[in-house]
């Protein structure tokens, strides 16, 4: 039998008893109580104290989301968690799985029927993260304000650790590994998928349900490229934009820019889905500004006038650089100004009609050579955001968004020329 020595901690999980490459591992689950009790943080793969430390810091702030989320989410769920057991004795009790009166013997290989048991820890083990860090901390500090959440459960996989060098090396090479060939979420899959995003929510009914910018994905209609890259490629005469563009735009347009403490409000936007309320407020702001765009700018005018089939888009997307305000670069600088003058007041029907004003040729200062290379025909998309929304600004009398910022250096800089002027 497993001995109990705390009795608010439990020592028998079911499992299943697998094996990849030369790991044994169990998969199971535990309570979120189980996890608050057993699961340390990953530190005991250094010895080294800065080191431990240093895994500590990676772990920071991004713990507050998952804390909201779980307190505030009723359809919470999370992938399982990688748990490293060591010290201890822990046991395996396969189990037999006989004939059922109803269904007879179930369809089981040998192997399946080996994978099938209990996992009893003597009590004394130590288990701590190896991938699920976040999760574990936020599960701990999610307990300590709703109980309620003690009797959730949450996949977990046990891999055994020894606690020698050569252990620690074992546990983190497995560690490197499962965070290197993890794949992030991507922004294509945020802004098809999330529910909870509020600026992923506002533009897929932009390019569902707004005139401007409705578009089928499967019929290829519409002026919006649904694509991986925030770039329309040269060859696309049709689209205006990308979705992954359009997506930053919604972004950049509703929160504002020059106090950093929004920057909660942003990640909490995109963390946790906001009411019905404000959601359209978000979508009726970009149809604003869309709105303003095509009044303002002629171009626009004329490309919402047709068909994409006419491949306006492509008169004003080329070889000879073009229009700015038709490649992804220039509409989130304009996108960035707009938004810094409607933090200092006015309002964004002044700001768009003062913006679409500024010169927009790509092949004509100031955006030759910035922008722009005439010589390899192609967008310096290297170039940081900054730049070009400081020099929409200036042309419109407006300081930088940073008061460190020094534009005309930076101007100077990228064109690697210290007499050129603005």
């Amino acid at each position: 039998m497993a001995i109990k020595t705390n009795q608010n901690k439990r020592t028998t999980f079911p499992a299943l008893r697998c094996h990849m490459g030369d790991w044994v591992y169990y998969v199971t689950y535990m309570k979120f109580s189980d996890v608050s009790i057993w699961v340390k943080q990953t530190e005991e793969i250094h010895k080294n104290k800065k080191l431990k430390d240093m895994i500590q810091r990676e772990i920071g702030d991004r713990v507050g989301p998952i804390v909201d989320y779980l307190l505030e989410q009723k359809e919470r769920f999370f992938n399982s968690i990688v748990v490293g057991v060591y010290g201890g004795a822990p046991k395996w009790y396969p189990i037999n799985v006989g004939d059922s009166p109803a269904h007879g013997s179930p369809d089981l290989d040998g192997d399946a029927r080996n994978a099938i048991g209990l996992l009893m820890l003597e009590g004394e083990e130590k288990l701590f993260a190896i991938d699920g860090q976040h999760r574990v901390v936020a599960i701990s500090k999610a307990l300590k304000e709703n109980r309620s959440l003690a009797d959730e459960q949450l996949g977990a996989i046990f891999v055994a650790h020894s606690n020698d060098e050569k252990g620690m090396m074992r546990t983190r090479r497995l560690f490197s590994t499962l965070n290197r060939y993890a794949v992030p979420v991507s922004k294509g899959e945020i802004v098809a998928l999330s529910e909870d995003d509020a600026f992923a929510i506002v533009t897929r009914r932009l390019v569902e349900d707004f005139p401007l910018l409705k578009s089928d994905v499967v019929a290829k209609e519409g002026f919006v490229f649904f694509g991986k890259t925030s770039n329309v490629g040269p060859s696309d005469r049709k689209s205006l934009t990308s979705v992954l563009t359009l997506y930053d735009i919604v972004t950049t347009i509703h929160i504002p820019r020059l106090d950093r403490r929004e920057r909660k409000d942003l990640q909490r936007l995109k963390d946790r889905r906001p009411t019905d309320q404000k959601l359209n407020a978000i979508y009726h702001s970009q149809i604003t500004y869309w709105n303003l765009l095509k009044a303002n700018i002629p171009e626009y005018k004329e490309l919402f006038a047709s068909k994409p089939e006419e491949q306006v888009a492509g008169k004003y997307r080329g070889t000879k650089g073009g229009h700015l305000m038709f490649r992804p670069i220039g509409q989130k600088a304009f996108a960035s100004a707009v938004r810094i003058m409607m933090d200092r007041g006015l309002s964004m029907k002044k700001a768009v009609a003062a913006l679409s004003k500024v010169p927009m040729d790509l092949n004509e200062a100031p955006w030759k050579y910035v922008l722009w290379n005439p010589s390899t025909k192609k967008v310096n998309s290297k170039v940081s955001n900054l730049l070009p929304e400081s020099l929409f600004l200036h042309y419109v009398r407006q300081q930088p968004r940073r008061p460190d910022f020094n534009l005309l250096d930076e101007y100077r800089k990228v064109l690697d020329n210290p007499t050129a002027t603005l």
